[in-house]
């Protein structure tokens, strides 16, 4: 495959995709993919020829790194990239990079849907632009599964790309280790510690002795894992077995409330309307 940038290997591969009008208006969609073998010669920026033509600077960029390392500034950060490693940026704000010898990755220029908040959600939980993801593997197959697929002419759906993108963003984003890791083990855990105890006193620090973490550890592993907090875990579920009760007994709110785990009508009130939107009472007359 010819692909005339300086420093790029010919055994490289590049593909284009243009989304249909449904897939801008409904889902994630890629634009360009790239597996790229590169010599110290190769470097790029958002002033490059290539970046500047079509709509190259408006998309997402995410690299993964197979073998050897890049040098990047990003947004005015710079940044080292090895294997193993993500990197994610927005293709709207000044970036450069550059090859070492033996540099192996993999690129994907995506857009649509919500993709900049997610990238923006992404960015505030690493803190970084390059980070190591939970799930390496899982990741780099599903690169390859669309770059596999692009190579046979056999191209997967657009609802397809969406759904992996998807994927990636989540992963990126939540820790989702396997159930086998120690940590994974110590969350799922405790996310059955905690159903078991749902409608009881519990806090916490009872749900973090009850794996053996400290308070403050529990809390960022499980934030990390699930994407909130094991207080907001602890609420919601209760605002769900409450809304079932609201919707199918006849107890009352002050009943219903004592039952879920608060210990005041007026909390549980409080806690209803701000995380429902309305009072229970009109949530029992119109249960949607």
């Amino acid at each position: 495959m010819l692909i005339p940038e300086l420093g790029v290997h010919q055994t490289s591969e590049r593909y284009f995709f243009t989304p249909s009008s449904l897939a801008k208006e409904l889902f994630y969609y890629p634009t360009r993919l790239g597996h790229y073998f590169c010599s110290s010669r190769y470097s790029f920026n958002h002033r490059s020829e290539i970046a500047l033509q079509g709509d190259h600077n408006q998309n997402i960029m995410l690299f993964f790194v197979h073998d050897g390392a890049m040098e990047l500034t990003l947004n005015g950060t710079p940044a080292i990239a090895g294997a193993g490693q993500i990197v994610l940026f927005d293709c709207r704000e000044p970036y450069s990079y550059a090859a070492s010898d033996g540099l192996e990755f993999t690129w994907l220029l995506f857009n649509g849907l919500n993709a900049r908040a997610f990238y923006q959600k992404i960015l505030q939980a690493r803190g970084r632009r390059a980070f190591s993801p939970a799930a390496p593997a899982e990741i780099a197959q599903m690169l390859d599964s669309l770059r596999s697929a692009c190579a046979e002419d056999a191209r997967l759906s657009e609802a397809r790309c969406s759904q992996l993108i998807h994927r990636l963003l989540c992963l990126l984003l939540l820790d989702e280790t396997t159930e086998s890791t120690a940590g994974g083990d110590r969350i799922a855990q405790a996310i059955r510690y905690m159903n078991r105890h749902l409608f009881e006193p519990i806090g916490v620090q009872d749900a973090a002795a009850a794996v053996s973490l400290s308070p403050s550890h529990f809390s960022r592993q499980f934030k990390a894992r699930t994407g909130y907090s094991p207080y907001e875990y602890i609420v919601l579920r209760r605002i769900d077995k409450a809304k079932y009760m609201l919707a199918s007994t006849e107890l009352s709110v002050k009943e219903i409330a004592y039952a879920t785990g608060y210990n005041s009508e007026e909390n549980f009130i409080h806690s209803f309307r701000k995380n429902v939107g309305v009072a229970p009472g009109i949530f029992r007359k119109y249960p949607v």
